[in-house]
């Protein structure tokens, strides 16, 4: 077969110009330009590393397609390969998707050139509109990622991984109203043909420009480790970074330095290739990028729901975080350096991202005004202070203290029974100079603080200032101690009315400090002393129901019936405005999310967190004093009794079915709601909230159920039940928060996802 060299136009062996604009064709593939009699080919539309592709017709039915052609030399390279891709065609042909281009029929000319028969689509490549148009915003961005992400996985969700994602592989459809009907993806025929012969579209890239295989390939493929969908993930990752950018992330001269990149090589920061996006936004991309599958994004609909979470709050809480551009107020950097690196971020309760491997996080934008900067990593303790950005750049250095700094997230604990605790490293480095030092909330004596960079220490520190947690003094020592002498009158001349007046002046108390943590200030005038709390309980009625459920995770396993007596229960988890009444009351030491040994503004009817067993006893036990009952932990039988609706044996406190807006869960952060906030989720009894906004402690020790075949580990620390699920928790899959699933903590931990409630026996 002939074709000619301007028009691209087929013709058989014997025409040597062509009659359209009368240029001599050349020779392409070998035969006939009709496949098996039927296929008419017309016009070559393009060329890969794998193949040809032609624009037919067909013969009878007069029907346009496209027609992947396998180029010969390729084929006998590897007699296998006709096996393998017809294998392929058939699983691509399954495949039925409107975001897929449908492969409706294959075939071998002459034993040893297969081809593939696809829809033919108008339009151009996702590579052609990169080329066009450069950067996209991140709205657009979405909008096709979206699109390219329900056609792969479609295809992941029948087994198949396409494992040569990449923009010239993206059709985008002429003529349709929106983007979910225009992207088309190619190429699933080849799906499973190895990595290493897709090296070839490397030449093609060299040559013509475009784009190849190989700076989208994961990790493990260059390993050549199988591939499973995590692999797609990266190649999307990479296509949205490019996106965003207008360029891949690694690049290189040569193959082994593309490959280089990949494995070992950290991607670029937005700001080192100039681009300024949102850092949650990069956090989405980043997270795509990761070298270990196991701690990359899972699924194309992960990243689809991670990408559009960070998509909404970059514009919805654009002020909270100061990414504002028609503020009045100068914004600014903030740069954040944290050991152990890879910790994630957020400034107000919102996810901006998460460390790099060399510690470091660049935040551009940063609203002149009051911010909250909280720090998480697993195995840590959450760092947590407020700072103060007044337009200048500022740099952060936080050095996390070592211990047991979160609630198990599924799945990396499962199965949860037989998770260990970890071992990590003991985290010791130089005293850092006091000009770099942030004092974090609840520090501790033991903590030692990260050296910065030898070039901060030089001098080179450029325009940054450094920032510190803001002093909150009502008061000069003098001004303290003119009060003090002035109450002490007060009081001998006006007795309790003046030592109340006194109060109100803003004294510190010192109370016992028995946990380590900072006193409680009782001296911010803002925050008034809240009324006496009374305990708003619900009766369970007792009875019998099935625990467990045979269907669910390997601690949730196996069913069994279970009988409770009439019990009363908390209608919602304690909060931390009766928390601060006990530790007011009682001189016990606050929670570290605490300000001040207060509540913060706004928070005072949200759950109580940070506590633990010891924590919880102490309250109970006080409050038990208070209103002369005994108050406990629920047992687990109690707490999944409540929130199975007894003998319904309900999977969920409100039915057998998940429904939004019924819990707060699903959510980016741990950060819970107002208790109640969510009615429609009550349980028969009216209880709240059982589901969602902070796992619940429960008063039974770690155990398995009768009949289970797991083991428990033996841990010098005793481990308690948790039960309900926190803010940031799934709802669906096989780790989804249900009314039986359980997972064990140690008794000492504190946690930004972990409260209680309480119950009393009849």
């Amino acid at each position: 077969m002939k074709e000619c060299q301007i028009c691209k136009r087929c013709y058989a062996d014997e025409v040597n110009t062509c009659p359209d604009d009368g240029m001599p064709t050349v020779q392409s593939i070998s035969g006939d330009p009709v496949l098996e009699g039927k296929y008419q080919l017309e016009k070559r539309l393009g060329q890969g590393g794998m193949g040809v592709v032609y624009k037919a017709r067909h013969a009878y039915l007069k029907t346009h397609h496209a027609i992947k052609v396998i180029l010969p030399d390729l084929v006998g390279n590897d007699p296998q390969l006709v096996t393998r891709f017809r294998q392929e065609a058939l699983a691509a042909a399954a495949i039925r998707h409107q975001n897929v281009v449908g492969v409706s029929d294959y075939g071998v000319v002459a034993g040893k050139m297969p081809f593939l028969v696809m829809e033919y689509v108008e339009g151009e490549s996702l590579h052609d509109l990169l080329a066009r148009e450069g950067k996209l915003s991140p709205e657009r961005a979405l909008d096709l990622m979206a699109a390219i992400c329900a056609g792969v996985g479609a295809a992941h969700h029948q087994g198949i991984v396409h494992r040569d994602l990449k923009p010239l592989n993206i059709m985008i459809c002429t003529g349709k109203k929106s983007m979910s009907e225009a992207v088309k993806i190619l190429d699933f025929g080849l799906a499973k043909i190895k990595s290493g012969e897709l090296l070839g579209s490397f030449i093609q890239a060299q040559t013509t420009g475009l784009m190849g295989s190989p700076y989208y390939m994961a990790p493990e493929q260059w390993a050549d480790e199988e591939p499973d969908v995590r692999a797609d993930i990266y190649s999307l990752g990479v296509m949205l970074f490019q996106m965003l950018s207008g360029d891949v992330p690694f690049k290189g001269s040569s193959i082994p330095a593309i490959m280089k990149k990949h494995l070992s090589d950290a991607p670029p920061s937005f700001a080192q290739v100039n681009t300024k996006i949102a850092p949650q936004i990069e956090y989405a991309v980043r997270h795509t990028l990761e070298k270990s599958r196991e701690t990359r994004t899972q699924t194309c609909e992960q990243l689809v729901e991670e990408l559009t979470k960070a998509v909404q709050t970059a514009s919805q809480n654009i002020s909270s975080i100061g990414y504002s551009t028609n503020s009045s107020l100068p914004a600014s950097q903030l740069r954040i350096l944290t050991n152990p690196p890879q910790a994630r971020v957020f400034v107000d309760n919102i996810a901006v991202g998460q460390t790099q491997p060399d510690g470091w996080l660049l935040l551009e934008g940063v609203q002149s005004g009051n911010h909250r900067l909280r720090i998480t990593h697993d195995g840590f303790q959450d760092w947590e202070s407020e700072f103060v950005s007044d337009g200048k750049p500022q740099q952060v250095v936080i050095s996390l203290i070592q211990g047991t700094g979160g609630i198990p997230r599924p799945p990396e604990t499962m199965p949860l029974i037989q998770q260990s605790q970890q071992n990590f490293p003991q985290v010791s480095h130089p005293q850092m100079q006091q000009s770099y030092s942030v004092a974090p909330l609840n520090s501790q004596p033991q903590m030692q603080q990260t050296s910065p960079p030898q070039h901060w220490q030089t001098g080179q520190q450029g325009n940054f200032v450094h920032s510190q947690p803001p002093q909150r003094r009502a008061f000069s020592p003098l001004i303290l101690a003119i009060i003090g002498i002035a109450g002490g009158l007060i009081l001998i001349s006006g007795g309790l009315f003046g030592a109340y007046k006194l109060g109100m002046l803003g004294g510190t108390t010192v109370v016992n400090n028995n946990n380590n943590n900072p006193p409680v200030n009782s001296g911010n005038s803002n925050n008034q002393t809240p009324p006496q709390m009374k305990a708003d309980m619900v009766k369970i009625t007792g009875g019998k129901f099935t625990m467990g459920r045979n269907d669910g995770t390997p601690f949730e396993i196996p069913e069994h019936e279970v009988e409770v007596k009439d019990f009363w229960m908390d209608k919602t988890e304690v909060t931390n405005n009766e928390y601060y009444e006990f530790i007011k009351e009682a001189g016990y030491n606050p929670p570290k999310h605490f300000e001040n040994g207060r509540p913060i503004s706004g928070d005072a009817n949200s759950p109580v967190r940070f506590v633990s067993i010891d924590d919880v006893n102490a309250f109970a036990e006080w409050r038990s004093k208070r209103d002369k009952v005994t108050y406990r932990l629920p047992t687990e039988e109690e707490w999944e009794y409540a929130a199975r609706n007894g003998g319904e044996n309900n999977l969920y406190p409100w039915g057998d079915k998940f429904q939004e807006g019924f819990a707060v869960i699903g959510r980016s952060t741990t950060a819970p709601e107002v208790v109640g906030s969510k009615p429609d989720g009550a349980n028969k009894w009216g209880v709240l909230d059982l589901i969602g906004n902070v796992w619940e402690w429960t008063g039974s020790k770690a155990y398995l159920y009768p009949g289970s075949k797991g083991t428990i580990k033996e841990t010098s620390e005793p481990h308690y039940m948790v039960r309900g699920g926190a803010a940031d928790q799934k709802t669906s899959g096989k780790t989804a928060i249900t009314s039986t699933f359980r997972a064990d903590i140690p008794a000492s931990r504190r946690d930004a996802a972990l409260g209680f409630r309480l119950v009393r026996s009849d």
